[in-house]
């Protein structure tokens, strides 16, 4: 009777603690009943993960430190391009007049200067862009400063470990961050053995006992940075799976970005900036960026975005992308699992008669995933919205572009979790050259899929369409 008492008391001020944090958060009125409901009705294990996923620490101070610095560090390094910036985009209207206001959004409220003086290069799947990194790395001069989602062991690992060691014995100082749930698999020995090298590794918010609540914010980004002069962004991790089929999904499908010029020094900002809040050490200097000479006229901006921001900087990127198209918007992204403003902005744009097409996996990870990202198929074709289902492998890439004009290539996804929780960065380039690239690209995504037709989908079997409503009912913890 003792232990039953105790066990329902904790239960009961576990339950309460729960549901007072949850309605304290201002989290969206569906995702509050969502949570309500696991709490209550899943007793010990819902609150558990509440506090793992579930609470909202926008409203906390764990991020202020970050926010804070970010701002004041950014705003001397802002103020010193802005004025140039603006010059270019009135002398380049030809290039920039669509998307003014976009540009001008994305500079207001998050600090992202377009700069022009940019050369930029579309890398597909995992050997070429290795390939480009592997080469790029080898004539560094000063620094290689890189931070991954999931950088986890294997020949890529211990290639990186070699190319680390024969750098720092020319005096190359190497930075990396790796996130600490995504890098799970990551071991001990090779930490140790980057270590011993001389490899400054940090993992970003470790994961440990009484701070659950950390483990639902991740660093989603990918990117690398040599001297501040060549970076990389994308989609693609340091994972065997990119140079090797996998096991389960077969070829990793993935796109991935090399950018020479004045937007490196806002991409290595992100990095600084997570270094920062990693470390504690502020490598935020005037000599670790650059004014560099002409590589190129490419216009492109740095779009960040995570829990310590203002606004959801990448989710406005893409609204207006949607808003702004007057023919196509292509989008090619694994996890189609949009919040309710970008699900009404895509089944808006496409009724209106703009040409939406998105390809998604036609096999996910997980089955959750699968159901949920399914689960939309319904509404979107209705609305004329073209499904493309990737056949050859697993499609990772996060891609979209639109009007022969403008497209973005990063790390977000389109679902919550990247506009909201997850630190992401994409980069936005606003030039026809490369879009074309892209978009022959993209055809050759498309020849590797097969459309899904509204009778098609209508044909699926009851027990597809239960799993779907199941998997959906999770949307808001996603």
């Amino acid at each position: 009777m003792t232990w039953f008492f105790f066990v329902t008391l904790l239960e009961i001020v576990l339950t309460l603690s729960c549901l007072f944090l949850l309605i304290k958060d201002g989290s969206k009125p569906e995702r509050i009943w969502t949570w309500i409901f696991v709490i209550v009705f899943i007793p010990f294990i819902g609150a558990i993960l509440y506090l793992a996923f579930g609470v909202n620490l926008r409203r906390q101070k764990i991020f202020d430190l970050k926010k804070e610095i970010d701002y004041v560090q950014f705003e001397r390094f802002v103020k010193r391009y802005s004025a140039e910036a603006e010059k270019n985009i009135l002398k380049r209207h030809d290039v920039t007049a669509t998307y003014l206001h976009l540009i001008r959004l994305l500079t207001r409220v998050n600090s992202a200067i377009l700069t022009f003086n940019n050369k930029v290069k579309i890398l597909n799947d995992g050997p070429e862009t290795f390939d480009a990194i592997f080469e790029a790395c080898e004539k560094a001069e000063k620094y290689i400063h890189l931070q991954y989602y999931i950088f986890i062991d294997g020949d890529l690992a211990d290639r990186f470990a070699e190319l680390f060691k024969k750098k720092i014995k020319q005096g190359v100082e190497v930075r990396l961050i790796y996130d600490a749930l995504g890098s799970w698999d990551l071991s001990n020995r090779m930490i140790d053995k980057f270590r011993e090298i001389g490899v400054l590794i940090f993992p970003f918010m470790p994961v440990r006992f009484g701070r659950l609540a950390r483990l639902n914010y991740r660093n989603h980004r990918k990117i690398l940075i040599v001297d501040g002069i060549i970076g990389f962004t994308g989609g693609i991790n340091v994972d065997d799976k990119y140079i090797k089929d996998d096991d389960f999904l077969g070829h990793w499908t993935d796109t991935h970005l090399k950018i020479h010029g004045m937007s490196v020094n806002f991409l290595h900002f992100v990095f600084l900036a997570d270094w920062l809040f990693v470390t504690r050490e502020n490598l935020i200097k005037p000599e670790m960026f650059k004014l560099m000479d002409e590589v190129g006229d490419t216009p492109v901006q740095i779009v960040s975005s995570g829990p310590d921001a203002d606004y959801p900087n990448i989710l406005q990127q893409y609204l207006y992308i949607l808003y702004q198209a007057k023919e196509y918007v292509y989008i090619v992204n694994p996890y189609l699992i949009p919040d309710s403003t970008l699900s009404l902005a895509l089944k808006t744009v496409a009724l209106s008669g703009i040409d939406v097409r998105i390809i998604v996996p036609r096999n996910s990870e997980s089955a959750m995933i699968h159901w949920t990202v399914q689960s939309f198929f319904s509404r979107f074709l209705n609305a004329g919205v073209k499904i493309y289902l990737f056949e050859e492998g697993f499609i990772h890439s996060k891609v979209i572009l639109s009007d022969d004009s403008v497209c973005s290539i990063g790390t977000a996804n389109l679902d919550i979790r990247s506009f909201e929780q997850n630190f992401e960065v994409n980069a936005l380039i606003y030039n026809k050259e490369v879009t074309m690239t892209m978009k022959k690209q993209f055809a050759l995504f498309q020849n590797s899929s097969k459309q899904l037709t509204p009778e098609e989908h209508a044909a699926r079997p009851n027990i597809d369409r239960v799993k779907e409503k199941l998997a959906r009912l999770a949307t808001p913890l996603m």
